[in-house]
């Protein structure tokens, strides 16, 4: 062969090695509502809640509209699964969004808390701190989620930005809803 059949002779053909594939994602990363599918007998009012108001709002108020996927995409849907079921499993061993064994929580740097806390307390008590407008030493689990629905009948949450993760997710997020000034 001369070096110019050479030059022009294709390359051979190698294959890739298999590369293995990505691990499948839970689907409560994927589908805001995927475990308000779940069929259990501990749903904190005897069956899973209604969301549907809240998605509309969230729909038709949010800031942010995060490509399908993306971190912040992923980061959303948890966090509003995880809502879900701090506010309406009684059991935490029914929570499919954390690793029971080992959750904690903590707001702003705050002390951390255990889940079996937030069961006891409730979401908003565990997350609000004392102050001059509402005390969550006054208010059981149930008193405080009725003050809450009462004044703002559709409470929507949405990430802003995400800073850093996987593992440890730093993000910036809002919470927010339409008020129902009869109430007060």
């Amino acid at each position: 062969m001369t070096p110019e059949e050479i030059q022009n002779q294709p390359a051979p053909v190698t294959e890739a090695p298999a590369a293995e594939p990505a691990p499948a994602l839970p689907d409560y990363v994927l589908d805001e509502n995927a475990v308000l599918k779940d069929v259990i007998d501990t749903w904190r009012h005897g069956r899973a809640p209604d969301y549907s108001r809240t998605r509309k709002v969230y729909a038709e108020t949010k800031k942010a509209s995060h490509t399908a996927g993306s971190l912040p995409d992923l980061v959303e849907k948890l966090v509003k699964n995880w809502e879900i079921e701090a506010s309406y499993k009684t059991s935490l061993s029914d929570w499919r969004t954390i690793d029971a064994s080992s959750y904690t929580f903590s707001v702003n740097g705050g002390p951390q808390q255990s889940g079996e806390h937030m069961l006891q307390v409730g979401t908003y008590n565990a997350i609000i701190e004392p102050n001059e407008y509402y005390c969550p030493f006054h208010s059981s689990f149930d008193a405080s989620h009725k003050t809450f629905k009462r004044i703002m009948p559709t409470f929507a949450w949405e990430v802003l930005e995400v800073f850093s993760g996987p593992p440890t997710v730093t993000f910036r997020w809002r919470h927010w809803g339409r008020e129902n000034l009869s109430t007060l």
